[in-house]
């Protein structure tokens, strides 16, 4: 009698609690944006009589629980530390490596859908239709692995991966040697540095250096050597894209990492205007109040935009359009010596069409730079034809 009544109180006490926490989530109001997940959360919505008959208005209503669940951020670290007590070597999609590296788990079903076919079909024909009008020194495709493609003896034990080196073969050969290049190569050289970041999907401004690197031999740039740069240490607690979404920092056992800007005499001279709006424009390509919040990376140009446009003091009469994912904003800096102007765009929020936007800006230099996984996914990728 007395185990059922300790069990009938245990359930209480757990149906009670969950019971309060849903009628928070239902009560208060919605959080629009998670500074600790780096994201918009899902909103409450609207019932309509189509939404309720089809199903769709009771999962995005559970997906509104879920998003506003209070103390969401707490739940998932303490869910987080349970399923690493119980060995688990993964969590929400992303592998608990060695040396406190944590990995996004980038599986076949990204790298072999039909969104990652078709892109790749759409970079053999953007190459088919600027090939002659840039040049091979002149026009590249850029493609960085991720950490786990690089850094594999890291992940934990028996961890399934993709071969991203692969898919980037894959792309070679649909597009051509002479345009796509595979940025790993050089990474792979430096896998004892510290090229990734431990915490964040992102490389390190060592790493994006490596990848400019490879770039500027193969765009026949000169390369200046990395102590011709001076390196500035700018925050050393650092938490990034994958520990937002297993919120280690909140049980411990994970380290925060450091963001590194480098400064030369002709990065120190550009300014950089965002979204063509002179009311956006900063006399630095960092954006050091980014520092204060979260999304640290941001201190790279300010984070994502529709376009940024960088000019410099330089008189080389060259302009270079930089397409890309957010791999670009820690390498730019690098190139800034050998071009005037340099522009870079957000095909997520670029809008307009790309033929006549290389005709109005006399753009004499094209490179195309996404990570591996956002190439695959990214459904915005059929702009380049525009």
């Amino acid at each position: 009698m007395k185990i059922l009544t300790y069990e009938n109180a245990k359930i209480a006490v757990f149906g009670t609690t969950l019971a309060v926490l849903f009628l928070g989530a239902v009560l208060h109001k919605p959080i629009e944006f998670s500074e600790t997940e780096n994201r918009y959360l899902e909103q409450r919505p609207k019932l309509t009589t189509a939404k309720l008959l089809d199903g769709s208005f009771m999962k995005d209503y559970e997906t509104f629980i879920t998003d506003q669940f209070p103390k969401r951020s707490f739940f998932m670290g303490v869910k987080t530390a349970l399923e690493r007590f119980r060995g688990r070597t993964d969590d929400n999609g992303v592998y608990f490596g060695k040396e406190g590296y944590l990995f996004g788990k980038y599986d076949g079903a990204l790298f072999e859908s039909e969104t990652a076919k078709n892109n790749m079909t759409v970079i053999a024909d953007f190459v088919k239709m600027y090939a002659d009008k840039f040049g091979k020194e002149h026009f590249k495709i850029a493609l960085a692995p991720s950490s786990s493609e690089i850094l594999k003896d890291r992940l934990p034990a028996n961890a399934p991966v993709y071969n991203q080196t692969g898919f980037i073969d894959k792309v070679i050969k649909k597009a051509g040697d002479d345009f796509v290049i595979d940025l790993g190569k050089n990474l792979k050289e430096h896998i004892d540095e510290y090229i990734y970041y431990k915490t964040d999907h992102h490389w390190t401004s060592l790493g994006a250096y490596y990848g400019y690197e490879t770039i500027a031999r193969a765009m026949g740039l000169e390369v200046l050597p990395l102590k011709d740069f001076k390196a500035d240490i700018v925050d050393k607690d650092f938490l990034g894209t994958y520990d937002s979404k297993v919120n280690t920092g909140i049980t411990g056992g994970v380290i925060p990492d450091s963001i590194t800007i480098y400064f030369s005499e002709e990065i120190d001279k550009a300014g950089m205007m965002w979204d063509n709006d002179k009311d956006k424009t900063f006399n630095s390509i960092y954006h050091l109040d980014a520092l204060k919040g979260k999304d640290k990376y941001t201190v790279f140009f300010g984070g994502n935009h529709s376009v940024t446009d960088i000019n410099t003091e330089n008189k080389t009469g060259k302009t270079l359009l930089i397409i890309k994912d957010s791999f670009a904003h820690s390498l730019a800096p690098f190139l800034i010596k050998d071009y005037d102007r340099i522009i870079m765009l957000d095909l997520r929020y670029f809008n307009k069409s790309l033929k006549k936007y290389l005709n109005e800006n006399k753009i004499t230099d094209l490179l195309v730079l996404y990570s591996t996984p956002d190439l695959a996914e990214d459904a915005n990728i059929g702009r380049l034809l525009r």
